[in-house]
């Protein structure tokens, strides 16, 4: 017998189960600066993170974890593996990031 809470919030991708997690996979990002008059409020508005998240329902057994506290649905998550830089560009990628590390500890 299926739980009786699934039709209150059913998981997206099995509609089985209760969802309990969400994707948190960003499908939108919002780094546009906000002017204020007041300074205490600009910071306030700025300080919380504004990207927007997929939010898809998911139960924990459709919800693929890739880190503490981020989940992906499947959909998601075959991008997420595609994000990943073929070989012949990570030396070029690593060789930026040793740059800007040296740069970060010469300000130190």
């Amino acid at each position: 017998m299926n739980d009786p809470n699934i039709f209150e919030n059913p998981c997206a991708i099995c509609k089985v189960k209760v969802a309990e997690k969400l994707c948190d996979y960003v499908i939108r990002y919002d780094n546009s600066i906000i002017f204020y008059r007041d300074y205490q409020r600009f910071i306030r508005e700025n300080s919380k993170c504004k990207h927007e998240t997929c939010d898809l329902p998911l139960c924990n057994e459709c919800a693929i974890e890739i880190g503490i506290n981020v989940d992906f649905c499947p959909h998601h998550y075959r991008l997420y593996l595609q994000s990943e830089l073929p070989e012949r560009l990570k030396k070029y990628q690593l060789r930026q990031k040793a740059k800007q590390f040296e740069e970060l500890i010469k300000r130190t």
